[in-house]
């Protein structure tokens, strides 16, 4: 069977990501259309899966977080002005960037504080850059704190998810070292298995 190239396997997998991300923010716009009937309250998956491509991929981040954020907008039949707000915004996930190579992504896997950081401070990001493009409508500062208050549930559940993620192998590792690392192992593998048949 031919190998794949590595950014073959790059494109699958952050295509699965976003393909999950699209499916995952569809069922959570629908369950909070559905919960928040009478509150300004929105769950979201779209955090957490650009949290996990942040760590796996770096800028690609970006793609769920868009995405995610065009299927929110359609689930809730958004205006032309809310695409641009919320897709917008998006894309300032990007910011995240400088801050895991502050942290390390090493550090981060292992650390709750940190991943409450990181999740919290891409949280931050993309609410920051939601108001800015809302401010091509409409100034006013009120607006910067209910993007942050009616989106709070998201945070929780990307620190819940991040968290969890810990626990399966290569999940919010670096591609690149994580498939250096298996390569790695197998060879170690390969040695010791060739070692004991002497």
């Amino acid at each position: 069977m031919k190998q794949i190239t590595f950014k073959q396997y790059r494109a699958i997998d952050l295509s699965i990501l976003c393909i999950l991300t699209a499916v995952f923010e569809a069922v959570a716009a629908n369950a909070s259309n559905s919960w928040f009937v009478l509150q300004a309250m929105t769950v979201s998956i779209t955090l957490a899966m650009s949290c996990i491509t942040l760590m796996r991929w770096n800028i690609y981040a970006i793609l769920p977080s868009f995405i995610g954020s065009a299927v929110y907008c359609g689930v809730i039949g958004g205006s032309p002005q809310q695409y641009l707000i919320y897709c917008g915004g998006s894309l300032f996930i990007a910011l995240g960037i400088p801050l895991i190579k502050i942290l390390k992504k090493e550090k981060i896997m292992k650390s709750f504080v940190l991943k409450l950081v990181l999740a919290s401070a891409m949280y931050v990001s993309i609410n920051l850059g939601r108001w800015i493009f809302s401010l091509l409508f409409e100034f006013t500062f009120d607006s910067f704190l209910t993007f942050f208050a009616t989106d709070i549930l998201s945070l929780l559940f990307a620190v819940m998810i991040l968290s969890i993620a810990k626990n399966i192998d290569g999940l919010i590792e670096d591609q690149k070292s994580y498939l250096l690392r298996l390569e790695k192992e197998r060879k170690e593998e390969k040695n010791a298995n060739s070692s004991d048949s002497f």
